[in-house]
């Protein structure tokens, strides 16, 4: 059987009638499609606020559970057609949120939050958006069942919050589910361990979840609808006119979500490529347009300049000194593995004789000094946080053999008297990045816009692809 493999975001469910929007769309295939779908707008962050404040007050959030009920009847009266699909719907709705209620009193009675039952509860948004995406369908006379990763087996290593997604693992399952002519719901975002526990694939892990059905089902494509156009040139909220990009490569689209651009999961394009699968973004607003981005092996296209400047303002730097730090045997592994056994992702190394700075995501900062300050080697003399920065990055596929690109950004930056406080390159083919202050982030995103894309306007695709009728049929 082959499926076309759709993902709809938060950004697209915002309004109680946007499943219809997102089912009419779907309708558009002509063909069975597994459904991939993030929770309703906001709900993810609700729900973790709750936990978090349930487990730190002792309360039960009895307010925030009937206002996220009243919220979730709303979208299946919005949604679902007929009395009885009305009635039936109700009933499975009714019979998630209870159990969703009775986390939170074990929450209430012991007052913590153990981590297997806080991605349990962050997941209870995804299932319940898949829900009523499924009756949605059903309710417009379509055959749609809910597939659960519990049931067809998307197993993951394990890891609460960030886990990874076991393909081989995987593949087994899944092959026997997805075996019927007619839509699948699937909530996304969570996997099952292989003792069978709810482990989240980190923050947009949507894509992820969508991008892994993808592989395992050998779809033609992975299809994710946005309220955006796709991949642009720059952050059209700092820079003008920025052009959007029609083709991108896998390693482009991964180094533009890791330094920045919400567009998709970073790892999104991990399991699409080992199959060679694109990836295509249309956008939901402009339902009959042509894909904004496709995102393939090869773009095909020689590199002149990048392809597109974006920034976080999300990183720190814990900068370690002492006498003979950066290069004595041993010391950067030993502080590795303490930031490792503390659960903090080490973004990129930087050494010298006396200092060794890490780049890390501003959430895991104040975890990281702790780590080290408990258990810090004795070479190390001081312990130094670096905030209020942010990093820029050029990303285009062999930007580093590219002579002269890291120079004539640095000279763009410098024109608007900014100081560059990190240079890096050479991690990827596909990246360079600079860390200036974040008071300085907008001016030097600007600054190297307009030196690498002096005359971008909006870019109006043309016959590169067909219409969205040709495409998706």
């Amino acid at each position: 059987m082959s499926y076309k493999v759709v993902k709809f975001g938060g950004s697209n469910l915002q309004k109680s009638t946007d499943y219809t929007r997102c089912a009419d769309i779907v309708l558009k295939y002509k063909q069975s499609c597994v459904i991939v779908v993030s929770a309703f707008y906001q709900v993810t962050d609700r729900l973790n606020k709750a936990a978090l404040e349930a487990a730190d007050s002792g309360h039960f959030p009895e307010t925030f559970l009937r206002e996220l009920s009243d919220i979730c009847f709303e979208q299946v009266q919005a949604n679902v057609k007929g009395e009885e699909q009305l009635r039936q719907t109700n009933a499975e709705l009714q019979s998630l949120l209870d159990r969703l209620a009775l986390l939170f009193r074990g929450i209430h009675a012991i007052s913590e939050l153990p981590r297997n039952i806080h991605d349990t509860i962050l997941s209870y948004g995804e299932r319940i958006s898949a829900l009523v995406m499924k009756a949605t369908l059903t309710s417009m006379n379509q055959k749609a069942s809910l597939a659960l990763p519990e049931d067809f087996g998307l197993i993951t290593d394990g890891e609460h919050g960030v886990a990874s997604i076991l393909l081989r693992e995987s593949a087994a399952g899944t092959g026997k589910y997805f075996v019927e002519d007619r839509h699948y719901v699937v909530p996304g975002f969570y996997g099952i361990s292989a003792e069978g526990k709810t482990t989240l694939l980190g923050r947009g892990g949507t894509d992820y979840s969508a991008a892994a059905l993808a592989y395992l089902l050998n779809a033609e494509s992975l299809d994710i609808w946005k309220d955006v156009e796709g991949f642009q040139t720059g952050d059209p909220r700092l820079v003008k006119k920025p052009r959007t990009i029609d083709y991108l490569c896998y390693s482009e689209a991964a180094e533009l979500s890791y330094f920045g651009a919400k567009i998709l999961h970073p790892r999104t394009v991990e399991p699409l490529q080992l199959r060679n699968i694109p990836v295509r973004i249309f956008n939901i607003d402009d339902p009959s347009d042509t894909p904004g981005t496709v995102i393939h092996s090869d773009t095909g296209e020689e590199l002149h300049g990048p392809r597109s400047i974006t920034y976080s303002r999300n990183f720190s730097v814990l900068k370690l000194k002492g006498a003979g730090i950066g290069i004595k045997p041993g010391i950067l592994a030993r502080v590795a593995g303490i930031m490792d056994t503390a659960g903090v992702n080490i973004s990129s190394v930087f050494t010298s004789q006396t200092a060794i700075c890490f780049l890390l995501q501003g959430a895991d900062l104040k975890k990281a000094r702790k780590a080290i300050k408990a258990d810090a080697p004795s070479l190390i003399s001081e312990v130094e946080t670096i905030t209020d920065i942010a990093l820029v990055a050029l990303v285009g596929e062999g930007i580093t053999k590219k002579e002269g690109i890291a120079a004539r950004a640095f000279q763009a930056v410098a024109e608007e008297n900014i100081n560059i406080e990190i240079i890096a390159a050479g991690a990827s083919t596909a990246a360079v990045y600079f860390v200036v202050k974040e008071s300085d982030c907008d001016r030097s995103v600007i600054a190297t816009h307009k030196y690498f894309f002096p005359e971008c306007s909006k870019h109006n695709n043309t016959n590169q692809h067909s219409d969205l009728t040709s495409v998706i049929l």
